[in-house]
């Protein structure tokens, strides 16, 4: 009994029985430049996308890294396609691939739990899909993660 009272005590104290806010916003045009990467989760190439945005992001008070999985991997040797990216405004060369999104019906899910108990992509979407078909939205086919902290997590839910 003690141990499952301390695992509970942790699980709490981490963020674990924190809901998921979902609310409805006009957020406008969001413009983001980044790294589109198709290949395996292994590849180093993906921690260079990764890496490459973070500097630029840590270099830019007030930047945020965005990150839309179009193809996620169930597994180690699957292939995914990932954006890794942040806003245009802090981005000054072209070498990079622009993305336009129309978020003025945007579904906005807001997750503050420390990483090692924060919900999975699936719970996540689950939730802002149940969230559209009760208020009569479009159900949505683009998730922008928008990395706040290491414990706070805002996913932008679209139809495009």
């Amino acid at each position: 009994m003690f141990i499952l009272s301390a695992v509970l005590y942790v699980f709490y104290a981490l963020g674990g029985f924190n809901e998921i806010e979902i609310s409805k916003k006009n957020l406008g045009q969001i413009e983001l430049a980044g790294i589109l990467y198709r290949g395996t989760p292994q590849n180093e190439a993906l921690g260079k996308a990764f890496r490459e945005m973070e500097t630029i992001q840590k270099s830019n008070e007030g930047a945020l890294l965005h990150t839309i999985y179009y193809v996620e991997p169930t597994g180690k040797l699957d292939t995914m396609e990932v954006f890794v990216g942040v806003e245009k405004k802090w981005i000054s060369e072209n070498d990079y691939l622009s993305l336009n999104l129309n978020a003025s019906q945007a579904i906005v899910a807001e997750i503050s739990a420390n990483r090692y108990v924060m919900p999975g992509p699936n719970k996540v979407k689950k939730k802002i899909e149940s969230f559209a078909k009760s208020n009569g939205l479009p159900i949505p086919n683009i998730f922008i993660d928008q990395i706040i902290s290491p414990d706070a997590v805002r996913v932008i839910a679209i139809k495009k």
